[in-house]
């Protein structure tokens, strides 16, 4: 039986609930322009987020601020729709503290069973659409991380269409090749076993599941997120990471930068293959050197994992490297804190960049260069490609690979150059 509103199948893996029909739109409308009419629609956004899961148990509530530029209301709106949802019981508040996701009420009368016609809702298990993902979000992420962005493109665009978004989260965090295949796995086998209409799939073990990958991509319809698995042929949407990282490195050149790294980690996945291959086609148009160095996998105070970037950059000022481009917006918060700590400054001695934005400022204050990923359309673009394949599925795989957008912070340029700009 698929999952139904309210219901936590204990026999499906970890966690499931679908959102209901559809997110409205964030955006202001004449519809929505009132204060009781924008109220009712964020208390509507908020409590779908809450009931899928999105928001878990105990978790705190974005503030005010956030979930009103979010929303695009007054926070005097966010406040109402709050206090009607502690009125429900779904959140609870303390004084001077931000609300709390509450536990859910206990389940009606749903039980459990193998019926893929339907669920205790009364909705055709057909109709969910499963999102295999990890959930997202680090220390260093503001509100809204990447997955809950793709997320609400989704589950928005799903509720356009007459679909339900069913959130399988992969776990509290990443886990190793093993754990993450095993998980991944029972996901799968979980969204083909109980009738699912489609999946949404954000792998993290690239390496395994391959045959599991292939028989449900014959099954139901199987669109990719971000990476590819090889050998595998399916439909596929993500940014293009070629085209963004050459965007970045230019950037730096464009400031006059002559010797510019590169920092990424080594992993045989589409991403950060691409990136790479960005960089290197930027530095070889530009007609300067490369500079590729390995990010390290453990933490700072591991002195020889960063033995590579400390040589390099232990280098006399003419010879080492003035700006890096890094592989993602962690590795450049983790580099940033390691320049720091050996006394130069950012961006006065090295300038650098990130990829994601999903981390807006380095451990000195200063923000981000960043290249951004359109989190919401490529949700949007994946449940296009997944009706496509609802529709036809004999139609060739298609690939959906959207344009980053560079933004421009103090990690890059120089305070007069900010002030010129």
């Amino acid at each position: 039986m698929a999952p139904s509103p309210g219901f936590i199948d204990h026999g499906a893996p970890i966690f499931c609930m679908p959102m209901t029909t559809k997110t409205p739109d964030t955006t202001t409308s004449p519809e929505t322009s009132s204060p009781i009419r924008a109220s009712r629609r964020v208390t509507s956004i908020l409590r779908e987020r809450i009931q899928s899961g999105f928001y878990g148990v105990g978790d705190w509530l974005p503030t005010e601020r956030v979930l009103a530029e979010d929303m695009h209301v007054q926070r005097r709106v966010v406040r109402t729709a709050i206090d009607e949802l502690v009125r429900e019981g779904l959140i609870s508040r303390q004084p001077n503290c931000r609300p709390v996701v509450a536990e859910a009420p206990a389940a009606g009368s749903a039980t459990g069973g193998d019926d893929a016609k339907g669920s205790a809702s009364g909705i055709a298990s057909s109709q969910f659409v499963a999102l295999i993902m990890w959930h997202g979000g680090g220390p260093m992420e503001r509100a809204g991380t990447a997955q809950q962005r793709i997320f609400w493109g989704i589950n928005q665009a799903l509720g356009q269409a007459g679909y339900h978004a069913v959130f399988l989260d992969l776990g509290g965090a990443i886990g190793t090749e093993a754990e993450n295949a095993e998980r991944e796995a029972a996901h799968l086998r979980y969204a083909m076993e109980h009738g699912f209409g489609g999946v949404i799939f954000y792998p993290y073990a690239y390496r395994s599941n391959r045959e599991l990958i292939y028989e449900a991509s014959q099954r139901l319809p199987l669109v990719m997120l971000d990476r590819t698995i090889n050998g595998v042929a399916t439909d596929f949407v993500g940014v293009d990471n070629h085209q963004a990282t050459y965007d970045a490195t230019m950037h730096l050149f464009q400031q006059g930068h002559r010797r510019i790294a590169y920092v990424t980690k080594i992993e045989p996945i589409h991403p950060v293959q691409e990136r790479i291959q960005g960089y290197i086609d930027a530095v070889r148009a530009a007609g300067i050197s490369e500079i590729i160095l390995p990010l390290p996998s453990t933490s700072k105070e591991a002195a020889n994992d960063w033995q590579v970037v400390s040589t390099m950059f232990g280098l006399p000022k003419d010879q080492r490297p003035t700006a890096v481009v890094c592989v993602n917006d962690y590795a450049a918060g983790s580099l940033a804190g390691y320049l720091l700590d050996s006394g130069l400054a950012i961006p006065e001695d090295v300038a650098l960049t990130g990829f994601d934005d999903i981390v807006q400022l380095l451990p000195n204050g200063a923000g981000l260069t960043t290249m951004a990923q359109p989190y919401e359309e490529i949700g949007k673009s994946a449940v296009e490609l997944l009706l496509r394949r609802l529709k036809d599925r004999t139609a060739a795989p298609a690939t959906i690979e959207l344009p980053a957008e560079l933004i421009i912070r103090a990690s890059s340029v120089t305070e007069e150059c900010m002030k010129s700009a």
